[in-house]
């Protein structure tokens, strides 16, 4: 139980650590992306403005009068690309896709290549597009930025190599992820050994609240035993007292028991709390006769409000892994609180089926009144007693069924319970056995 608890504290802890985490590095990589791209908008916007003053620079040059030969001049529709970085590229293009300039400073082939891409996927005016280029056998990644331009008949295409940063960012995302597996594997580590130090002053507490319920237990079984006996004793001369003294007799006889079976549940309790943290010595069960037995004992029981236990166990041959006590204890548990709360006359019905191939369904139904609904998930917990005003009429001390779920636990079963006015109370048992052979003896 406790280990269990301390893995679950351990995965809470881990899971705020990771969700942390996911946040800050999400959070850092996005800021730090966003810098980036807009930093990279913020410069090519600023490379079109230059890039389009050049073009009408030039366009009106090309509106003078031709210079004199003999004179020179430089060429009148030239275009200076010399406010460009070694990165970056500029293609001015006619509508029908036909190079009019470009930055001569790049290479001829990255040209063609670059020219060829927005061919076949261009960005829109006032948007930029990422586009992967082969150069030279070389992977590259350009952002493309097309500005809007006053002469709808002539396309201006920019655009920046920014593979240098894409690796960067590349990088930062690997190591984000190696960082933050690196520590939540830490913080487990820390988280598990920190869980541990947190519930020793519980796990001892528990301890030594089972120790006080053992210890209890035994030293209140002699005094008990002592007083049963003088009692016992006073009730062979109970003809010679008052009826009013023979009734307190009978009474205090019949809380002493009561007393007896409520310590014989606590040891029990205490026993299986134990047993449930070790490793219990299984033995092979012959799950059909040991519910007969069970079940013809109840029977003298039974007799007595005239309710019959009728048995319908199909399990011929089906063997279960387990403690054979504690079975045994299980379905007598079940098959008693069924008659206890029985009508007079009635009947209890017992059942086990073998569903799939390695598991046993058995089920104990009574006819009686039911459970209340909101009773139902409260059942098996210790001393909670569905019907408190007939705790007192009704023998029993509230831990019967606590016991049967820490059997059912101690077996890797599953135990539950159904329950209504018109149908009485059905509590099934789901058992892991062995495969079934025709030839086992026990």
């Amino acid at each position: 139980m406790f280990e269990h608890t301390r893995k679950k504290l351990t995965l809470m802890y881990s899971g705020m650590l990771a969700l942390i985490l996911l946040v800050v590095f999400v959070g850092s990589y996005w800021i730090v992306s966003a810098i980036i791209h807009r930093n990279e908008q913020a410069q090519l916007e600023s490379i079109a403005e230059k890039t389009i003053h050049e073009w009408k620079e030039s366009q009106m040059r090309m509106l003078l009068p031709r210079p004199s030969e003999e004179g020179g001049s430089p060429a009148r529709g030239r275009m200076d690309f010399d406010f460009l970085q070694p990165n970056q590229l500029c293609l001015i293009v006619s509508k029908g896709q036909q190079m009019l300039k470009q930055n001569p400073a790049h290479h001829s082939s990255l040209s063609s290549v670059f020219q060829q891409a927005i061919m076949q996927q261009a960005p829109e005016a006032g948007e930029t597009l990422r586009i992967p280029l082969d150069v030279d056998g070389e992977k590259k990644i350009f952002v493309v930025y097309r500005p809007v331009f006053p002469n709808e008949d002539v396309h201006v295409y920019l655009a920046e190599d920014v593979s240098r940063m894409e690796q960067l960012l590349y990088q930062m995302r690997w190591a984000f992820f190696v960082i933050g597996i690196l520590l939540l594997a830490l913080t487990a580590l820390i988280g598990y050994w920190f869980s541990g130090r947190a519930m020793i002053p519980i796990n001892q507490s528990y301890k030594r609240q089972k120790d006080f319920t053992t210890d209890a237990s035994h030293e209140l079984r002699t005094p008990l035993s002592v007083i049963l006996s003088s009692a016992e004793i006073l009730q062979d001369k109970k003809e010679s007292l008052p009826a009013f003294h023979q009734s307190v007799l009978q009474s205090m006889v019949d809380e002493i028991h009561r007393m007896r079976r409520l310590i014989d549940d606590l040891l029990t309790l205490a026993r299986s709390d134990v047993e449930t943290n070790q490793k219990l010595s299984f033995q092979p069960i012959a799950l059909q006769s040991l519910i007969g037995e069970v079940a013809d004992r109840m029977q003298i029981k039974a007799g007595a409000k005239e309710v019959t236990v009728i048995n319908r166990t199909e399990l011929d041959s089906i063997i279960l892994m387990g403690h054979s006590d504690s079975i045994r204890q299980l379905f007598y548990i079940l098959l008693d609180n069924a008659v206890k709360y029985s009508e007079q006359g009635g009947k209890v019905e017992i059942e086990a089926l073998l569903e799939g191939t390695n598991k046993v369904v058995c089920s104990v139904q009574n006819y009686g009144n039911g459970i209340p609904e909101e009773d139902l998930p409260y059942v098996f917990e210790r001393f909670y007693r569905a019907d408190k005003a007939r705790s007192r009429d009704v023998e029993g001390t509230g831990l019967g069924l606590a016991i049967a779920k820490q059997i059912v636990k101690m077996h890797k079963g599953q135990i539950s319970v159904k329950s209504s006015k018109e149908q009485g109370t059905r509590f099934i048992v789901l058992l892991p056995v062995i495969q079934p052979r025709g030839d086992t003896r026990l």
